[in-house]
């Protein structure tokens, strides 16, 4: 069946459509020896060979790929198609890919497609408006599912990301959250009274303290210690508590 498709295209391409009934023998043993690209073969082969190169995870990534020209009737032979693309990189979005056909190693034609590729990406966006300083509670956020054909390389993906830090700046409803939107909330802030703990060994001594500035979770701050009148330095332990050495 499918010699006797081929046979007509490839008569007319040699011989012209009058000649077709006088050279049919020969026609016949060109047909039956061709190599016929299909459409959706080349199609299908360039997909391959995008989806082998994706940087993301398969089940969140979608890619179209597109030839608009015409099934490939090519001589017998060993039949190679090597993709390659001009950028060298598989990226989100529109793109060329380009590709060379030969058979028995030489060279027979020259195709150029074209390919979309686009992702799933859970965003965590804003329920409504919040404002800059506030701290972001899972009732103020929610995920959204964006099929898009760009990266959000700085978009905060999981709601525990999210929740517990601080806005600087005012975003509106349905906002993307970043992380350059958002910072650590300081577990002290300057005049904060807490407890100074020093401990070496079983040994435990506190004294009560005031914070002279801000500070997060373990990082080092001034401390007026309240008993000796004297300025120390501790690590920040949670909002009530800050550890010093001997």
């Amino acid at each position: 069946m499918t010699r006797f498709r081929i046979l007509p295209n490839c008569l007319r391409a040699i011989f012209g459509a009058g000649v077709f009934f006088l050279l049919f023998g020969a026609a016949a043993v060109c047909a039956a020896g061709n190599n016929v690209l299909k459409v959706h073969e080349i199609e299908e082969r360039a997909l391959k060979f995008l989806k082998d190169r994706f940087p993301w995870a398969p089940e969140t990534t979608q890619v179209v790929v597109n030839y608009e020209g015409k099934d490939v009737v090519l001589p017998p032979g060993n039949l190679e198609v090597n993709f390659y693309l001009p950028g060298r990189t598989v990226r989100l979005g529109r793109f060329p890919v380009q590709a060379k056909i030969t058979v028995n190693k030489a060279l027979q034609k020259r195709l150029r497609l074209t390919a979309r590729v686009t992702q799933s990406i859970p965003l965590v966006t804003t329920r409504h408006p919040v404002n800059r300083g506030e701290i972001l509670t899972a009732e103020d956020l929610r995920i959204e599912v964006s099929q898009s054909n760009r990266s959000f390389k700085h978009a905060v993906t999981r709601l525990e990301d999210a929740v517990g830090f601080e806005l600087v700046r005012n975003l509106g409803a349905g906002r993307v959250i970043t992380v350059n939107s958002l910072r650590k909330p300081p577990l002290v802030e300057k005049g904060n009274q807490v407890t100074l703990v020093a401990e070496k060994g079983s040994m435990r001594i506190t004294a009560p303290g005031v914070v002279k500035e801000k500070g997060f979770k373990d990082s080092l701050i001034k401390v007026l210690n309240l008993q000796t009148k004297k300025m120390v330095f501790g690590q920040v332990v949670d909002s009530q508590t800050v550890k010093v050495k001997f």
